[in-house]
């Protein structure tokens, strides 16, 4: 296909419908300031390519309706993954980032990088023979620190050290593959798509179960990924709980999944069916449940203080069981800023994440990156 005569405006015009969703031409002129031309001659292209279809909508007053502008059903999809300990979470998403069903997939702990990952790939680019429809890329979050190129700089729950693991995945993988911190996927999510999204500067803080992380993003920190932090190694207490970074007293020792279900004493922390039980249990006031929920805010409040007295965010997004501890114990962890001058002269707003599924919400929005900037680089 011959390429677009006004690639910027097909470009633009393909990240609002991306962003914002369906609407009319007109509109679409309207809030990208472009003449009506540009706009048509960048929908016709994209429509041609098969990447948009224009539906008519209901008549409104006198004259012809407007073509609605949206994504076409057999349009270009990537596949995000979430990359865990013990399995890999995969999904198709296609423009919009609405990921379709997710399945899990059990892996081995005990096999070498490699292995696991060529099975990552395979898992992956099935998904994408069942999707039936053009790949534009792939994008894998780790659960653990990662560096720039995709590698696993040191992933403690994988035992992966210095690991090329976006090399050995494209190895397998005919699409642009990308690895980034499942902890920046998430703040992603949440600022594009969520809790963080129309603020300026976003802290999002994360926990699944084990570890926490958080990512800056907005006013001068770009996205996707923006500024990954490795929060839950914020040490809160010097002469408190071991932690496997070989520091003391990291946040993540005393407000994550596995702390919470240490502190009751249970016989397995990983039991993430637990956790729930132990998070839904801990509404009813003076439960051992309570006391370890709030014990648990109150820790996680004297961590965020010193992170918001440092990186000043307008807004604060807490994501899975740190957005649990919040909603049960917000006025222990608000406690905890408003001791700081800083932190109350601020006046930080406190939410809880809103995006299901962030990883691989956040995922899929790395993963279509290149192909919104350029998609006139790619054979559909």
């Amino acid at each position: 296909m011959e390429r677009p005569v006004r690639p910027t405006a097909v470009s633009r015009l393909l990240r609002l419908l991306h962003e914002e969703g369906p609407m009319s031409r007109a509109e679409a002129t309207t809030r990208l300031g472009l003449t009506r031309t540009a706009i048509g001659d960048a929908a016709r292209w994209l429509t041609d390519l098969g990447v948009l279809s224009a539906e008519h909508t209901a008549p409104v007053g006198r004259g012809r309706p407007s073509p609605l502008l949206g994504p076409d059903e057999r349009g270009p999809v990537v596949v995000a993954a979430h990359l865990l300990p013990r399995r890999v979470d995969v999904a198709v998403v296609g423009l919009g980032a609405s990921p379709g069903p997710k399945r899990a997939y059990p892996l081995s702990g005990e096999d070498a990088p490699a292995k696991v990952l060529r099975v990552v790939a395979g898992r992956i680019a099935a998904a994408a023979r069942r999707a039936g429809r053009p790949c534009v890329g792939v994008a894998v979050g780790l659960a653990g620190m990662t560096r720039a190129g995709g590698v696993a700089r040191n992933a403690v729950h994988f035992n992966w050290d210095h690991v090329p693991a976006q090399e050995l995945l494209a190895e397998h993988l005919p699409m642009p593959v990308l690895l980034e911190n499942d902890s920046g996927l998430t703040a992603l999510a949440e600022y594009r798509r969520g809790a963080g999204r129309h603020a300026g500067t976003v802290l999002v803080l994360s926990c699944a179960h084990t570890g926490i992380g958080g990512a800056l993003l907005g006013d001068g920190v770009f996205p996707p990924g923006g500024h990954v932090l490795e929060a839950g190694h914020v040490s809160i207490d010097l002469d408190g709980l071991p932690c496997t970074c070989g520091q003391l007293g990291c946040l993540e020792m005393y407000s994550d999944g596995q702390s919470i279900l240490r502190a009751l004493g249970a016989a397995d922390v990983d039991d993430q069916t637990a956790l729930r039980s132990v998070l839904d249990r801990a509404w009813s006031t003076g439960s051992a449940e309570a006391r370890v929920a709030l014990t648990a805010a109150d820790r996680l409040g004297v961590g965020l203080a010193s992170m918001v007295n440092l990186l000043a965010p307008e807004r604060v997004v807490l994501s899975g069981v740190l957005g649990e501890l919040y909603r049960l114990g917000a006025a222990e962890v608000r406690a905890r800023l408003n001791r700081s001058i800083v932190a109350r002269a601020d006046g930080t707003e406190i939410v809880v994440g809103t995006v299901a599924d962030p990883v691989l919400v956040g995922a899929a929005e790395l993963a279509f990156e290149g192909f919104l900037a350029q998609p006139q680089d790619f054979a559909l």
